[in-house]
Order: structure tokens, then sequence, then C-alpha cells
């Protein structure tokens, strides 16, 4: 494994950060649209406005608390939910501590290869997509990767946790920003787990742990009442930002980072306030506007340190898990342009964080494609293999082999028990990529990407029409079925 990360702040750095997060709480402090965290607050001696729903944070108060969670959580996620390494290194990089993939990302359009459409998903798009997660092996676990438009908006989060739990044994999350729905995600929680207290208190699956802040400064009123109802569960809590370089946050990235350090730390101070036993841990997705076309984008220099620095402030001055999420990247199709930047994303991060290797995403995450899903796993597959590093010994460092064979004018490496015990292990075997020797006399570059293209649309659809379907107890059917009426009945007023 490679060793070692890239710090992009020092001490000196990370000191005034730190100083300018504080001034920021206490000066400006933070407009929170939930009364019970006021209340908390107020009660331990910040000064709250009520009726303006605004806190302003003393020092003392935020440094006690904060230092209170240092290091109790340490798990490194992807995409908000699967914890792909278990416990962050001291000074490394934190890779997946094998070779998995972050699938599913509740998508509200699906990218159709070769017709070029976008539409919006059906549930047999949902069950379609949870079967292919179930023929990746590297797909630890399955978020929803799409937002079914057959359901009712209503019950939409619950009618796909359901389809969930139904097709697949390794749920990961679908998500809420309804508090009314966090009970009946809470019972599907439960029912996955078999009511593991370890499992619900660190990763529960189906119930997605982020409650995202609004830069500049907000906490708004849904995730304060989906934060309200998840407290009842001892959930463990997860504030995320998002901020905007340039609109939401000063285009600076040191004046991002406080910006959103500061919705952060604020978040955990109240709600430890309110239950010090909860554990906590950060996320930030940063993007910076662009001036041209208004467009938000997450595949940049200035986006990506931003998110980098966030996680190395938190990591080392707080002791706070920070995740990042490399998923996020302005491609809207499988092509040059996604390639380029879901590589470019991952690899800064890989040197700078942690490497989560998402598949599938697309136009900022907004639409979900199986094609480049396959892609996708083809190249993570490649930058899992150099953060692996090398071995050194005996057997890689071949001394008989490369003396017995001199200078292979009798017999080659390409002939040797070595390579053929270990080619498959040490090198690359990309599926889609063109690696053969050039034939044509003439090549255009559309019809070149739609052969790598086309191979990755086949594999897909090859992968779902071999899997069978899941097979659930009974009594398991019949709880998640029950759990779904009891939503509809609520949430419908059927």
């Amino acid at each position: 494994m490679l060793k070692g990360i890239l710090k992009v702040i020092d001490k000196s750095q990370m000191e005034r950060l730190h100083e300018g997060v504080l001034n920021v709480l206490e000066t400006t402090g933070l407009l929170i649209r939930g009364k019970f965290l006021l209340e908390a607050l107020a009660d331990a001696g910040c000064k709250v406005d009520f009726d303006k729903m605004r806190a302003w944070f003393p020092p003392e108060v935020v440094e006690k608390q904060i230092a209170a969670q240092r290091d109790r959580y340490k798990m490194v996620r992807s995409s908000l939910w699967y914890p792909f390494c278990r416990e962050m290194p001291q000074n490394d990089v934190c890779w997946p501590d094998e070779f998995c993939v972050d699938f599913g990302y509740a998508a509200p359009w699906i990218y159709d290869y070769p017709s070029g459409n976008y539409r919006k998903p059906t549930s047999q798009d949902q069950v379609d997509m949870i079967k292919l997660g179930n023929a990746l092996e590297e797909a630890k676990a399955i978020n929803a990767p799409y937002i079914c438009s057959d359901f009712d908006s209503k019950v939409e989060i619950i009618e796909s946790s359901r389809l969930l739990l139904l097709n697949t044994k390794k749920p990961g999350w679908v998500g809420t920003s309804c508090g009314a729905e966090v009970k009946y995600l809470a019972e599907f929680a439960k029912l996955a787990t078999g009511d593991d207290h370890d499992a619900l208190s660190l990763a529960p699956p189906i119930f997605v742990t982020a409650y995202c802040t609004t830069s500049p400064l907000k906490i708004d009123t849904r995730s304060c009442e989906v934060l309200e109802e998840a407290l009842r569960h001892k959930f463990p809590v997860n504030f995320a930002s998002m901020p905007i370089l340039g609109a939401t946050t000063p285009v600076s990235p040191a004046g991002s980072v406080i910006v959103a350090a500061a919705e952060i730390l604020g978040g955990i101070t109240a709600v430890s306030l309110i239950d010090p036993e909860v554990r906590h841990f950060g996320a930030s997705i940063s993007g910076e506007m662009d001036m041209k076309t208004t467009q938000v984008c997450y595949g940049t220099p200035a986006a990506i340190l931003t998110d980098a620095v966030l996680h190395q402030l938190l990591r080392y001055k707080y002791g706070l898990v920070h995740n990042v999420e490399a998923g996020y990247v302005e491609g809207k199709c499988p092509g040059m342009q996604a390639a380029f930047l879901k590589t470019y994303r991952q690899m800064a991060f890989g040197c700078t964080v942690s490497s989560s290797l998402p598949i599938g995403a697309l136009d900022n995450a907004s639409v979900f494609s199986p094609t480049q899903a396959m892609l996708d796993l083809d190249f993570n597959r490649s930058m899992y293999m150099f953060a692996q590093g090398i071995e050194v010994d005996d057997e890689t460092m071949c001394l008989d082999l490369i003396n017995e064979l001199e200078f292979c004018e009798g017999r080659t490496y390409l002939e040797s028990d070595h390579t053929l015990q270990h080619y498959r292990e040490l090198l690359w075997d990309s599926k889609y990529l063109d690696r053969t020797y050039r034939e044509e006399t003439s090549l255009k570059p559309a019809e070149h990407d739609a052969r790598i293209l086309e191979k990755a649309d086949r594999e897909w659809r090859r992968l779902v029409e071999s899997q069978e379907p899941v097979e659930r107890e009974q009594q398991f059917v019949a709880e998640v079925d029950g759990i779904v009426a009891a939503a509809r009945e609520e949430l419908l007023g059927l």
C-alpha cells in the first residue's frame, strides 16, 4: 500500500483557519431552523434569538463539545454510507481495506445508451440496477440507484426501501428529507440488521445519516426535522456541507473552508449538547460557480482543494472523520469529459484525503448510467492497484530468474512460470480499453469510443440478466410490507 498524504495546509495555516471558524461562529453564528437545537444552545450559555432562529457560539463552548468527540468515530465512508475504511490511518490517505466501489446515488434521471436519451427511472429500472449491484462483488453495499418516477413522491423513499430490502442482501442507504419518514426507515434498518445495536449506532442501512447544511451558515427546517427524529434512535450524525465557491461561500478556498467548517462544527456542538453519546462525523461536496454558465462544477482544482483542506482540518485539528464525495462531476454522458473528470477528481482525493471509488454517476450525480458504471469499475481497479504499491521480497525480486534467463537469447520472461503464476494479479487487464495493435488506416474518434461504450453496455445487460431473484423468508417480506402499509396510511392518508 502506498504510504503518506499530501498536506494541503501546514500547522500555522490550520491554526489560522481554526481561529477563523471560531470567529465566525461567535460573531455571525448560525441560522438554525430547529427549536430543539436552539434550546440546547441557550441552556449551554450561547446567545440565542428564538424569533430570528439565530445562535451565536462562544469559543469555549465549541471547543469543549468538539474535544469530547475527538477520535470517537473512526470509519471512513463513501457516498455518506459504506464504511470502506474501518479506521482512519494516522498519517496516510484512506484507501479501501479491499477493492470495493461505491454504488448508487438515488439519481432522478437514467441515461440510456445507445439511444442517448435521459429519462425518469421506473421501479423496474430500480430493480434492474439493484440486480447489477448484486452481480458486482466489488459493490459491498447497494445504495438506492434511482428515485422512481412511478411512485407517489410522498412515499417514494419508503417504496424504494422496500425494493432494496427485497432485492438485495447488502442494502446501503435510501435517505430522506422528511421527518415523518424517519420512524419507518428506522424500522427497516432494525429489520435489515436483526436489531444489531452496534450496526445501528455506527452504520445503519437504509437510513442515510447526512444532515445537509445550507451555505452560508444555515441548518434548514427539513434537516432539523429529520435530525430531531433520528436522535431518538441514536443514529450517528453527519453534517454535510456543500459550499459553492463564489456563490454561497467566498471565492477563495480558505474562506469557503471557514464557512463549511463553521456549519459542521456548529451543528456538532448543538447536537452533542443534547446527546453526548451520539457519534459525529462530517462530509462535504465542494463546488465552484462557473462564471460564464452559472453551472456548479466539482471537478476543479479550487473545489477539490476546499474539500481536501476541510478533511485535513477536521482530521488533524479536531480528531473528526470528514468524508468527501468523489462521484460528482460535470460529465453529462459517458465519454472523454466524464473519464477525465472522474479520474482527476479521484486521484486528487487519493493523495490528499481518501479514495472511495464511486461508479456510474454523471451530471453531478443527478444521472446514473450503468454503461458508465462498467467503465468506472474498470478504471477504478487500476487506481486501486496503483495504491497497493509493490511488494519487495524474494518472490518479486526474481534474482534467480534474472540470472537464469540472462539476456533472454534462449528463453524470455513471457515463457517463464513466474509470469504465468503472477500476471493476473499484477497486470491490469482492462475489459474495455482498446489495447490492440492498430490495423486501420483510418479511424474516427467517435467510432473508436463507440466500440468501448458498446462493450460496457453489453456487459451490464449480461450481468443483470444473469441474476436470480433474491430469496427472502416469508416473515421478512411480511414485516417489510407491514412497514410500507403503515407508512402509506400515514403519509398518503389512505
